[in-house]
């Protein structure tokens, strides 16, 4: 490194140095600045969409708990916030707010088409979860057991798999195969290791007398 002895020669080196390098500095401050408020201006505009996508939601779920709320009109308004916010988790879960209501007013294959939008367009394990099951749910009001029982073979997380197997069981009793439905009620059963499920009990003791 190179040593000055006094500080004209400093200021000089300095002054030197600036006209060399000046103006990629300059450039590099710039560029870094650039970078830094782009990004910043990234994370506002993602903050604020967030936000966005939160109050629509909110309104949506307030609309539904308002017991004076004229309800007839929410599958269609769930259905514009859907299509404006489609790559937004919110788009999912106001598409299981819609079918759910489709499903209280029996409208099940508007409900299906729902909870098949949901499954085919998010990617979040637990939401999926819920989606296959209450499609199995719905497919199963139909009578559409083979395709509930397809739908029933998803792979979902741990801690669905009692709910699965068991209602897996209830497709396979509500289709003649009681036999089965016994099978996946006691693996429903073992799947819920020292947690109570009174209902299941039930269900398992309306067919104690079929053959395992």
């Amino acid at each position: 490194m190179e040593i000055y002895s006094t500080e004209e020669q400093q200021i000089e080196a300095i002054k030197r140095f600036l006209r060399e390098n000046g103006l990629s500095i300059v450039a590099g401050i710039v560029l870094g600045l650039g970078g830094l408020y782009g990004y910043r201006h990234y994370q506002a505009t993602q903050l604020a969409a967030a936000e966005g996508h939160s109050a629509g939601y909110t309104t949506l779920t307030e609309t539904l708990q308002d017991p004076k709320a004229d309800k007839s009109a929410f599958p269609a308004e769930a259905q514009k916030f859907i299509d404006a916010n489609k790559d937004s988790s919110y788009a999912a879960m106001a598409a299981l707010l819609s079918a759910k209501e489709l499903v209280m007013k029996k409208d099940f294959a508007a409900a299906e088409q729902q909870l098949a939008w949901v499954i085919a367009n998010n990617q979040q394990p637990e939401i999926m979860a819920v989606a296959q099951l209450r499609l199995a749910r719905v497919q199963a009001e139909q009578k559409k057991f083979p395709e509930a029982l397809k739908t029933l073979e998803a792979k979902l997380p741990g801690a669905f798999a009692a709910q699965q197997l068991e209602l897996k069981g209830d497709v396979l009793n509500a289709s003649g195969d009681a036999a089965g439905a016994k099978a996946a009620y006691q693996a429903a059963k073992t799947a819920l290791g020292t947690e109570q499920n009174p209902l299941l009990d039930v269900k398992m003791n309306e067919l104690a007398h079929v053959a395992g």
